[in-house]
């Protein structure tokens, strides 16, 4: 019994009351059995769990659990056409709204890329000043590096400068020592030839007197 059950649970497949108001569930395979539920509207899912041929009935489970027999000629394997309508009615909204949503995100997305574009033009500009202002240090560098070059000549023109100032003051002092030298060389000499002198007249005016005493 128990197999039995398994291999129904297995081959079981959901079938659908067809395109009639209500349908009575019974007790068993003919109109004689008892009525379980009065009346399962169309379009009710239903279990098939077996059928029987030659009395053509099958039997169903309901949702709720409940099992019971139907007559063969009321199920399809489909859903009613009813429901069909309403399923693709609702499939149709459902497009619609993923459509609208759709719609929606491409208009985010072109915003967002207007907002790129922009950001992008702005970065683009930016790039270029920063390219100018590098290349205006770079010059500046450059010069800066040139004014470097002409100020270590200068500086090494300075020290040549106070080297060759050095040297005059040393030789202009060995030139004063010289012209100090020269000077007193020159008054000795003058001094000597006055003394001389007055040696020399001293000596005629004693001559002098010496021959008048005489």
């Amino acid at each position: 019994m128990l197999l039995a059950s398994l291999a129904q649970a297995a081959a079981a497949k959901t079938v659908y009351v067809r395109d009639t108001l209500y349908v009575p569930l019974r007790g068993g395979q003919s109109p004689e059995y008892r009525i379980l539920h009065k009346g399962i509207k169309s379009g009710t899912p239903l279990e098939l769990l077996e059928t029987d041929e030659e009395s053509k009935y099958s039997r169903v489970r309901m949702k709720d659990g409940m099992e019971g027999w139907i007559e063969t000629q009321y199920l399809v394997d489909e859903p009613i056409a009813r429901d069909e309508l309403a399923a693709t009615r609702q499939q149709l909204l459902d497009l619609q709204a993923r459509h609208q949503k759709g719609l929606l995100r491409i208009q985010d997305l072109q915003s967002e890329r207007e907002q790129m574009s922009k950001e992008l033009e702005s970065t683009r500009t930016d790039l270029d000043d920063t390219r100018q202002e590098l290349e205006r240090i770079r010059q500046l560098s450059a010069n800066v590096i040139q004014v470097n070059e002409q100020n270590a000549e200068l500086m090494t023109e300075r020290d040549q400068l106070e080297q060759q100032i050095d040297d005059l003051l040393v030789a202009n002092d060995k030139l004063q020592d010289t012209s100090n030298q020269l000077w007193f060389m020159r008054g000795g000499a003058v001094m000597l030839a006055a003394l001389l002198l007055g040696f020399w007249v001293g000596r005629r005016i004693y001559h002098r007197r010496d021959s008048g005493w005489a």
